[in-house]
């Protein structure tokens, strides 16, 4: 097969840029003021290091639609609109908005501050299969990081290179659209942005980051792994980086198991925080003291010591047939010979997120499950060349032949797997990644599983000195849930990328509904856990310190049937004719 002529290759070098931007700076300290708990304000000190000079727009933001990027290498461009948006009392600083496509059909909006801009891009990762533009200033994890509210930033996302189409995912009949929500659409993005970052400020970017959580978090990882010359910092949160099985298997798999073959309910939604309540009982950790789990993987609750006597149902136990499919969940996809098809089943005490995800609300169908539409979406769809709309899931595509045959066509394409991160730490780039430990969506186990691929395969000295990996405990998927979860992983790594101040502790808090903290807790690098030190006010972050548990130094490498994470199986595709698709692997990392 024909190597394919998409570009890679550094679009600029750090000393160049840096050149660009006034060489004066000051050092400035961005202070992240946590809300206050019982025991006073918790401040949390993050020093920017290097701030930049305010950089004035050299042409008016109308003259930016004139302005003629289709020549951009691999990127043509068109800009379909500039206009200025008002600062206001829902907007906090005044910027340009530009709108545009990327051929054949990525949509994207960038939003460049006209007076406030510090020289820094924030490309922002899309949820799901995307199919939509929706710019924020408050994506995940960024709680509180003053840089990416005050308009200092200018802040990008699109929609990966397609509209969204429902539950009938029919954009990706199209293969060059498969493969621009594969891998393209980001790239593309940013060779664009950059370029239309340097025509209104006539300069690129000092500094690009990206920022994005479940399919973003695949989005970022792609970004490190495929083009580690994009950007300088990335942030991967919850990252359905192992797309294919989980999509195509685990969360098919999960659509499944509530139902008989009459399609009547086993386990009701009612039933859940039963179930999580005795998981909460049975497992917290009481070093961390708020309810939560710092390691589900170690928790040994077995549903069955919810039986109901004489199996006669109740709602406060489990029949035998309920704790079946319990156990199916937390076990996860798995072929007729007990093989695992993906890396991990649900986390025990995600239960409280199964409602409409695996086990269907009140009035809910099989076919209104999260699991169930986005299963069925990407066999029907995404993970096939001839489209299955009539495909429903059945037992028989569970099998170790059919996760071979998906996965050789399609993880090539849309997985970010390669744990040979070797070329974006070359680039000087920063890696921050983190996933929540209550995760009903996607399992926390295939992180995990992946973090050890990185530190195996680049060495733990050299791991440590670009990489870093947070687990969250109580947090829900990429936000949200019953532990502390309002969290900035997003100021440790401007002060990594921009200052080289390696973060260590991140503080936590839960909030009440009037945004106040209830409490504080540091969230230290995986594998080390917090414990109270013993004095002090409970409720404060302050007052914990980092331990590693015994065992935790141990391999954590998850044995499944797609084992272990390697390099070298990514696709890089390309048409000739707009219909036909030609993939092929290169044979290193250039």
């Amino acid at each position: 097969m024909r190597r394919p002529r998409l570009p890679y290759r550094p679009s600029r070098t750090r000393a160049a840029l840096l050149a660009a931007v006034a060489a004066a700076a000051l050092t400035v300290t961005a202070v992240l003021v946590a809300p206050t708990s019982s025991a006073g304000p918790t401040t949390v000190t993050a020093t920017a290091g290097r701030d930049l000079p305010v950089t004035q727009p050299t042409l008016p933001c109308a003259q930016l639609a004139a302005q003629d990027f289709s020549r951009l290498d691999g990127a043509a461009t068109g800009i379909t609109a500039a206009t200025v948006v008002a600062k206001s009392d829902t907007n906090k600083y005044e910027y340009c908005k530009v709108t545009g496509v990327i051929a054949p059909q990525i949509h994207f909006e960038l939003r460049l501050p006209t007076q406030t801009y510090r020289g820094r891009y924030l490309q922002l990762g899309c949820g799901g299969y995307c199919g939509s533009v929706n710019v924020t200033t408050s994506p995940a994890a960024t709680a509180g990081c003053a840089p990416l509210t005050d308009g200092t930033f200018v802040v990008g996302q699109d929609d990966e290179g397609h509209t969204g189409t429902g539950g009938a995912d029919v954009w990706a009949t199209d293969p060059q659209l498969k493969v621009d929500f594969g891998y393209r659409s980001e790239h593309v993005f940013a060779v664009a942005a950059k370029a239309i970052v340097k025509s209104f400020y006539g300069a690129p970017p000092a500094y690009s980051y990206y920022s994005g959580c479940s399919d973003g978090g695949r989005e970022a990882l792609l970004e490190a792994q495929r083009y580690p010359d994009d950007f300088d910092g990335i942030q991967a949160g919850a990252p359905a980086f192992n797309q294919t099985a989980l999509n195509g298997f685990e969360e098919a798999y999960l659509g499944t198991v509530d139902f008989r073959a009459d399609g009547s309910v086993i386990l009701p939604a009612a039933k859940l925080d039963m179930l999580h309540t005795a998981v909460i009982a049975r497992c917290t950790d009481d070093g961390i003291g708020n309810g939560t789990i710092q390691d589900p993987d170690a928790c040994a609750f077995d549903p069955a010591t919810l039986q109901c006597p004489g199996d006669e149902d109740a709602a406060n136990c489990l029949t035998t047939e309920q704790v079946t499919v319990v156990q199916k969940i937390y076990r996860g996809v798995t072929a007729p010979d007990g093989t695992h098809l993906y890396s991990g089943g649900e986390a025990k005490g995600s239960e409280p997120q199964w409602a409409g995800l695996v086990i269907p609300k009140d009035g809910q169908t099989q076919k209104d499950l999260f699991m169930y539409r986005i299963g069925s979406g990407f066999l029907r769809w995404l993970g096939t060349w001839t489209a299955k709309p009539q495909l429903e899931l059945t037992a028989d595509l569970f099998t170790e032949r059919s996760f071979e045959r998906t996965m050789k066509e399609f993880a090539g394409i849309y997985d970010a797997t390669d744990p040979d991160l070797t070329p974006f730490y070359r680039s000087g780039g920063k890696l921050i990644m983190w996933h929540g430990l209550a995760d009903g969506y996607i399992p926390p186990t295939g992180s995990i599983a992946y973090r050890q691929a990185v530190v195996d395969t680049v060495g733990r000295a050299t791991a440590d000195r670009f990489y870093r990996f947070y687990t969250v405990p109580g947090m829900f998927h990429c936000a949200g849930g019953y532990g502390a979860t309002s969290i900035d992983f997003l100021s440790p790594l401007l002060d990594w990328t921009e200052s080289g101040k390696a973060p260590g502790a991140v503080t936590a808090a839960k909030l009440d509904s009037d945004g106040s903290a209830a409490y504080t807790r540091p969230v230290y690098p995986y594998p080390q856990q917090v414990k109270y030190a013993g004095t002090g006010d409970r409720d404060n972050a302050a007052n914990y310190v980092a331990y590693t548990p015994k065992g935790k130094t141990a391999d954590d490498a998850f044995r499944w049937a797609g084992a272990p994470f390697k390099s070298g199986t990514e696709l890089w595709c390309e048409s000739a004719n707009g219909r036909d698709m030609t993939c092929a692997r290169r044979r290193s990392k250039s």
